[in-house]
């Protein structure tokens, strides 16, 4: 038998991964964590008796689940924020001037059916204008050849459909136009505030294997704390980050909380 059996469920330290997204088909990571900062997950519950006039025990159960989770990130974006703690901002972009014939290159060896993301965004969150794609010497056309698409974060690109005869032999030309934002401007403050319940998902990998936990039903609590480091401080703005999940009851009953897949532990 193989000594690595006694070793299974062992988690080397090796950082963690924080993602977070209206679903589980829309995560997007929040950002880079510092390298001294663990995260830390606590699954809480309380513990009912039902008892007898002798005190006989006659059930048990649990309620109350929740999920707590703390990290920190460097990365302070208003958007990633915004998700985090289910939409207590108003973000709106400044729009700049349009940029004009942008030219983005894929270099040979192209996918067909892979988003490219252009670099050049619009700020208003609508996809660029297409001037022209061309490879080689075929000029792609829109609905036949390719399509704008994107991807989970909302930015937008272009795929090569399968059905294109352009070939990935030749650069990928890409020729637009768009209106970057020049800043993003979050204001907040009312008496009642919505806010939507989020997915977030904390992944460890170690050697290719992943421990991965998802909370369905998630909000980040506490409120906001926003750091600037003196200039004699070496370490950047930080985010802490405190994060409490529950109940999603639209999920199946047992699985409403969270799941955990764990490829470390298994022998």
């Amino acid at each position: 038998m193989s000594n690595t059996s006694y070793y299974a469920g062992v988690h080397i330290p090796g950082g963690c991964t924080v993602f977070v997204g209206d679903d589980e088909a829309s995560l997007v990571d929040i950002g880079v964590i510092p390298i001294e900062t663990d995260t830390n997950i606590e699954i809480t519950y309380d513990k009912v008796k039902i008892q007898g006039s002798k005190r006989e025990l006659i059930s048990s159960y649990v309620k109350n689940m929740k999920a707590k989770a703390a990290t920190e990130i460097y990365q302070i974006r208003l958007d990633i924020i915004n998700k985090l703690t289910g939409g207590v901002m108003n973000l709106n972009p400044i729009s700049g001037s349009i940029i004009n014939d942008e030219n983005f290159t894929v270099k040979p060896g192209w996918d067909k059916g892979q988003l490219y993301i252009l670099p050049g965004q619009n700020s208003n969150g609508n996809k660029q204008a297409i001037t022209s794609i061309i490879a080689g010497s075929k000029t792609l056309a829109e609905g036949t050849d390719y399509i704008q698409s994107k991807d989970a974060s909302g930015r937008w690109g272009i795929v090569v459909l399968a059905a294109s005869t352009a070939l990935s032999t030749a650069n990928l030309n890409i020729t637009y136009s768009y209106t970057p934002a020049t800043a993003i401007k979050a204001s907040m403050g009312s008496a009642n505030v919505s806010i939507s319940p989020k997915v977030v998902r904390f992944l460890l990998m170690q050697e290719g294997k992943k421990f991965q936990v998802t909370l369905f039903a998630a909000l980040m609590e506490g409120g906001i704390k926003l750091s600037f480091p003196g200039v004699d401080n070496d370490k950047p703005a930080t985010l802490p980050i405190s994060i409490e999940g529950d109940l999603d009851s639209n999920r199946a009953e047992g699985s409403q909380l969270l799941d955990i897949i764990d490829e470390i532990g298994v022998n």
